[in-house]
């Protein structure tokens, strides 16, 4: 099995490498910032720092153009903006090669009910968001075909330890998920 992680607003960082690390050898990693590592910031300063280098958009071109060039089969493990930009990028690719998505605390998401899966697609929801009712999209994305949804006790976030709400049993449990899941 073959992973591409795709990260959220921080992109590469040394604690995504080690988590990369901890899942597989068999893995690429996708950020919004072309592998340069970024000044950690408070979380406000690296979305906006996010937003001007990339955005949402771009990032969403980017990870299909990565789908389009995979050559094994590979699973997809997206966190908060990449986990968003892969949901809309997993539509427009036509590669087979893609068989499965996880996505973390995918905020974006609620700005996008209306596409479908074309792949299987698990969503890891936080246990609130400020901007949005989770529960109402976990109840919009559950019916969707190849679309499965978890929320758990932790808060967005919660993988990546320059978060605030990083939180070392969600990661240790998350990991474990992902070296379990298959497609």
């Amino acid at each position: 099995m073959n992973y591409l992680i795709v990260s959220d607003i921080y992109g590469l960082t040394p604690a995504l490498r080690r988590l990369s690390q901890a899942i597989s050898p068999h893995i690429a990693i996708v950020d919004p910032f072309n592998n340069k590592i970024q000044a950690i910031e408070n979380e406000q300063d690296s979305y906006n720092n996010f937003m001007q280098q990339c955005g949402h958009d771009k990032y969403t071109d980017k990870l299909q153009k990565c789908f389009e060039g995979l050559k094994v089969p590979t699973t997809c493990i997206a966190f908060s903006a990449g986990a968003s930009a892969a949901w809309r990028a997993q539509l427009l690719t036509g590669n087979t090669h893609l068989k499965k998505l996880i996505g973390f605390y995918p905020s974006q998401i609620r700005n996008y009910l209306a596409l479908d899966a074309k792949v299987p697609y698990e969503f890891i929801f936080p246990a609130s968001e400020s901007h949005f009712n989770v529960d109402e999209v976990i109840k919009a994305l559950s019916t969707k075909a190849n679309v499965k949804c978890y929320k758990t006790n932790f808060l967005h976030g919660f993988m990546n330890k320059y978060s605030t709400n990083f939180n070392a049993q969600g990661l240790v449990e998350y990991s474990n998920y992902i070296k379990q899941s298959s497609f």
